[in-house]
């Protein structure tokens, strides 16, 4: 009987840990931002206007009313766009049309500003710009 308790005591003193491992691993989960891009044409001309689209979340909810802005890799650091800057609609969905002069490739990424203590959430991509 005395060896039945130490089994048992040994046995949730090893799942009591996982078990409270596995409750932080979903508030870690539900707690983060997501955002996605895709973009009309990935090689637009100089110049030409092409449309960056997509949806921001918070804790898979969508993002209603929170700002999204695109920023460009210049000089070793992200700068933000001149006017690239928008909020998303109720289903946490936005639009944006960019227009690009510098040539060649260009590395971009979408942010979504979380309020409060909501994280941002970003996203890269690039287009080559002709």
């Amino acid at each position: 009987m005395f060896t039945r308790r130490i089994v048992g005591i040994a046995a949730m003193s090893v799942l009591a840990p996982l078990a409270f491992a596995g409750a932080q691993a979903q508030a870690v989960e539900n707690s983060t931002s997501r955002i996605t891009v895709r973009v009309s044409d990935a090689t637009p001309n100089s110049g030409e206007q092409f449309v960056a689209r997509g949806r921001f979340t918070v804790a898979g909810q969508p993002a209603d009313d929170h700002v999204v802005k695109v920023q460009a890799w210049r000089d070793g650091e992200w700068k933000q766009l001149t006017g690239a800057r928008m909020l998303t609609n109720d289903e946490g969905r936005y639009r944006m049309r960019l227009i690009l002069s510098q040539k060649g490739e260009r590395l971009l990424r979408v942010v979504g500003v979380g309020q409060d203590d909501e994280p941002n959430a970003r996203k890269r991509f690039t287009v080559v710009v002709r």
